[in-house]
């Protein structure tokens, strides 16, 4: 007696169902590493030799590497490693060395810091 919902099992239709989860759980696991973030920096700021005026920028993390991302065009890009800190900060913030060069951004409710590691 056939089912009046399934009148008739289809190998092909069950193996591209499959096919289709399976690719879609490879792009989920593939953007779970990648980190984006919008940030605004209130002055100009340098970021691995490259000045950045003040501005919102989209910050996209993956794979211990910063791009930074300005209305879609990549303006900087940086060698990056994740610190963990004991505290949280309230805001987003920004540790600058000499000539305002980003050593560390911090986000809001955030343990982990953003280490700037490259510099020409």
């Amino acid at each position: 007696m056939r089912s009046r919902w399934f009148p008739r099992f289809n190998p092909r239709l069950f193996a591209l169902l499959g096919v289709m989860a399976v690719a879609l759980s490879v792009t989920a696991a593939a953007s779970a590493d990648t980190t984006k973030k919008h940030f605004t920096f209130d002055h100009e700021v340098v970021i691995a030799g490259t000045k950045l005026s003040a501005g919102d920028y989209t910050l996209v993390i993956q794979d211990g590497h910063l791009t930074v991302k300005l209305e879609n065009k990549i303006v900087a890009q940086a060698a990056t490693r994740w610190e963990a800190r004991d505290d949280t900060p309230d805001g987003d913030s920004v540790l600058y060395g000499d000539n305002n060069q980003v050593l560390e951004i911090r986000f809001a409710h955030e343990r982990a810091v953003l280490i700037v590691v490259a510099t020409p």
